[in-house]
């Protein structure tokens, strides 16, 4: 017969079956493609989708005749394809997108096979004229529908097999698939870098073996997946031949196969390396002081109560130490930051060798450090150490090329017989601290009930001063400054005093040192200098001529941030004054280089203001500095004075102040005049001006003008 003879067309029957019956064929059919476990989730339009398209067609086909050799190639699998994509393609394609497998694609076709055969054999369909030849046509349809599926199932698979090959190789995380057994199925590029030799991956490669800076850590975990079928995940260390280790985190996912068995693991894992480094950096400026790397504040304060935990429960004592360095500040202002840094850095790592590595010294902020001394047996061996740190303190620090001094305070408090808790504990031993300071400093002191009482009525006085000027209980009182050649007043000090509710009249040696602490001293130097400049104005105007008061400034104001806020008001109120305000400093302040103590000193001798040194004598002035400054007075401290007409020692300093003073142009005061015999010897010197309860006590601003208009301005005798 010839190839191209037309076979006789296929009679009504099965096609019209399939048009008229495609519902009830897909309805069947869906029963069993649901059991498929892949099509589980899928709605019935999307089930149904490709295999409405596929029967239509293939009705289609069965009512056009065919060709002899168009029914050999279909029975071979190797009909015709049309130039549009057929359902069947899609079938496949669609099925390897959702993850179905071969045998469940396939299963597909062989149930929608079933399902037309069966519906239509009910039908009677299989008993009509020609039903044999529309049968053999419908399976060779249903085969070649079934080869175009998985030819393109095939292709699809094997592309996205490509693109996630090429995805996974590509990335930096290490991706791997292992048997049950610990050998490798599959490993990226970036997992097989880290092997040993980087080559191609060899069949059932064991990974313990195949890559032993990971592989051993990650084969222990199989068991525990294999056992628990769940997935497991950790950090494990990579050793690298050069550099630090790297830290990556896994996972170990288990695959499973329709009986619930783990046939499989897939594995990923990611470097953490510079996030693990920024964790620990994180916890470092957390819980560490960056400049000493000692632990900070929260780390020492955390340790603390560990200590005092574990104390509790084996018995033991504990000793902590409030160390604060001497003169600090000092060194500070004077050589700058980048030496105090390098004070603070070497002081640090001086206190921690004198203790043992189970014990913590930590610091806590500024120049004060601690230190935790655990398991202590003996009190003398707290005091050992102790005098360990202050004698480490105490040798010079080479900083720049230079020798530097300080020494050290130290504050002791023991657990259990000071206190109980961590609070308490570092309380009491910044009390006992603040007392050796005040002792003498570089010394240590021990905690006792008095310090806690002292501190206590400390820190009372230190909350009642910083109401005392919005209550009013601050006052300026007034000491004349004669001159000795006529004994008029002609001058007079400025000098606070409270009067406090309970206390009475409180001297400012007794709360000047508290305000210094605490800052308040600028909102009282401030306050001070304004009462002081309008008494300046009325009794220049009630003398009839200029008259100067001279205040009192501390080396906080100079050096304190609260300070820079009102330094402006300051200085426009000292513009104002002019010579009527001289301003007395110490000896100290005008050593100080920092620079801006340098600066505010200069821009004060620019509004007019004339300085004192007060206490002239007792510091470190050189006449380099009284020049540079153009310091108008010294003023004899009262510890020369006091004696001055019995001790030569004591006469011959006064006298050597009062002549360098004139030759460099400058006047002397004499402070701390009590007697008239003192006041001779000091006239006789040729001091120029003295002060003291011979002339005059403190007084009101009111009986300070009372005085000064009696008895011709002179002071009483």
């Amino acid at each position: 017969m010839d190839e191209n003879a037309t076979s006789t067309a296929a009679s009504p029957g099965l096609s019209d079956f399939i048009h008229a019956n495609l519902d009830t064929i897909l309805e069947h059919w869906e029963q069993f493609a649901r059991g498929i476990r892949s099509a589980h989730g899928m709605n019935a339009d999307t089930l149904r989708d490709h295999a409405a398209g596929v029967l239509t067609a293939i009705a289609d086909d069965l009512e056009h005749a065919q060709t002899s050799f168009e029914q050999a190639e279909k029975s071979k699998g190797r009909a015709p394809r049309e130039a549009a994509v057929s359902n069947a393609e899609l079938h496949g394609a669609d099925r390897v997108a959702r993850g179905f497998s071969v045998n469940d694609t396939v299963s597909e076709f062989r149930a929608l096979r079933a399902s037309v055969l069966h519906l239509w054999r009910e039908a009677e369909g299989a008993a009509s004229p020609g039903a044999g030849e529309q049968l053999i046509r419908f399976n060779e349809a249903i085969d070649q529908a079934l080869t175009e599926s998985m030819e393109r199932y095939a292709v699809e698979k094997e592309e996205t097999t490509r693109r996630f090959d090429t995805l996974l190789s590509s990335s930096p995380d290490l991706q791997y698939i292992l048997a049950v057994d610990g050998s490798l199925i599959y490993a990226n590029k970036a997992f097989l870098h880290l092997c040993e030799p980087s080559a191609q991956l060899l069949p059932r490669d064991n990974i313990a073996r195949r890559c032993p800076t990971i592989g051993p850590q990650l084969a222990r975990e199989l068991p525990h997946v294999i056992e628990t079928r769940a997935p497991c995940s950790g950090e494990l260390s990579c050793a690298q031949l050069s550099g630090p280790a790297l830290t990556y985190r896994y996972v170990l996912m288990p695959v499973l196969n329709d009986a619930g068995q783990v046939e499989s693991i897939t594995g990923t894992a990611r470097n953490i390396s510079e996030l693990h480094a920024s964790r620990e950096e994180i916890y470092k400026n957390a819980y560490y002081d960056s400049l000493t790397e000692l632990p900070n504040r929260r780390l020492f304060l955390d340790r603390l109560e560990q200590d005092v935990r574990h104390a509790a429960r084996t018995g033991n004592a504990l000793a902590l130490l409030f160390v604060d360095l001497d003169f600090f500040k000092e060194v500070n202002d004077r050589s700058g930051h980048a030496a105090g840094d390098l004070l603070l850095q070497e002081s640090a790592r001086r206190i921690a060798a004198c203790v043992r590595a189970t014990d913590t010294v930590a610091r806590i902020g500024g120049d004060e450090f601690t230190v935790i001394l655990t398991e202590v047996n003996k009190l003398s061996h707290v005091e050992i150490l102790a005098q360990e740190v202050l004698d480490a303190l105490a040798r010079p620090f080479r900083i720049d090329q230079k020798d530097v001094h300080v020494s050290g305070s130290i504050g002791v408090t023991l657990y259990p017989q000071d206190a109980s808790t961590p609070g308490d504990l570092v309380r009491n031993a910044d009390q006992a601290m603040y007392v050796a300071k005040q002792a003498g400093r570089n010394r240590f002191s021990f905690f006792t009930v008095e310090m806690r009482e002292s501190a206590w009525v400390r820190l009372q006085m230190i909350d009642e001063l910083r109401h005392a000027l919005a209550r009013q209980q601050l006052d300026v009182f007034y000491q004349p400054i004669v001159d000795l050649d006529t004994g008029v007043i002609v001058k007079a000090e400025a000098l606070v005093r409270w009067h406090h509710p309970r206390h009475g009249l409180v001297l400012p040696e007794e709360f000047i040192g508290l305000a210094e602490e605490t800052g308040l001293i600028d909102d009282i130097g401030a306050w001070v200098l304004a009462q002081a400049a309008a008494c300046a104005r009325a009794w220049s105007a009630l003398a009839g001529a200029p008259f100067q008061i001279s205040v009192n400034k501390s080396p906080a104001e100079f050096t304190g941030r609260a300070m820079i806020q009102s330094w402006d008001n300051d200085l426009a109120l000292f513009e104002r004054a002019g010579k009527q305000i001289a301003v007395e400093i110490t000896e100290g302040l005008l050593l100080n280089d920092t620079p801006g103590v340098q600066a505010r000193l200069g821009q004060l001798a620019q509004t007019g203001v004339q300085f004192s040194i007060d206490d002239f004598g007792i510091g470190y002035s050189s006449m380099a500095y009284l020049k540079k400054f153009k310091v108008d007075f010294l003023k004899i401290d009262q510890s020369f004075v006091k004696d001055i007409a019995t001790n030569l020692n004591s006469s011959v300093f006064a006298e050597t102040i009062v002549l360098m003073a004139h030759k460099l142009g400058l006047k002397v005061i004499a402070e701390g005049i009590e007697t008239a015999e003192q006041r001779d010897v000091l006239k006789t010197m040729g001091c120029d001006y003295a002060q003291g309860f011979l002339f005059s006590k403190p007084v009101s601003s009111a009986s300070f003008e009372r005085l000064l208009a009696g008895n011709g301005n002179r002071a009483p005798e």
